[in-house]
């Protein structure tokens, strides 16, 4: 059968699925399609999110045709993330979250220090693998901190 994904203000995708196909495996296909990544979608069927474990047969509303809706969910920033890994590591809140704030500031202040071509170069590298292309070969210097992020 076929379903349709349409993002709230944006693109949409038409996808043959199975019933025994999962959300997450439409998930996938959508992100080959529309370039959104797994984890920054929600998947919503009459406004109700649907189960990243579920198959469509498990949804019964769901038949030929049907639309789903794509909601884009704003990436988590270094310091939730930071924090969240500090947490599942054994920290404890407080120390989680005086190590993030340590580790934003290291980070700041090594950002900081890069030149406008330093700069250049990370985000051309950064921007060419979120779109899934092989990043460039970069020549490491020799006179590079190989510890720069130590904590």
């Amino acid at each position: 059968m076929k379903i349709i994904i349409k993002k709230l203000r944006g693109d949409t995708c038409t996808l043959d699925v199975l019933p025994n196909t999962t959300v997450t495996e439409i998930k996938r296909e959508v992100s080959k399609k529309l370039g959104i990544s797994v984890e920054e979608q929600k998947l919503l069927l009459l406004g109700r999110p649907l189960a990243d474990d579920q198959t469509i047969a498990s949804y019964p509303s769901i038949k030929d045709g049907t639309k789903l809706n794509l909601v884009v969910k704003k990436p988590e920033g270094l310091y939730e993330v930071s924090l969240k890994y500090f947490k599942k590591h054994g920290m404890s809140d407080a120390d989680a979250a005086n190590t993030a704030n340590r580790l934003l500031r290291i980070i700041q202040n090594k950002f900081n220090k890069l030149s406008w071509d330093d700069i250049d170069r990370l985000s051309l590298d950064c921007l060419m693998d979120e779109r899934g292309q092989s990043r460039p070969s970069i020549e490491k210097e020799t006179d590079c901190d190989d510890n720069m992020f130590t904590l």
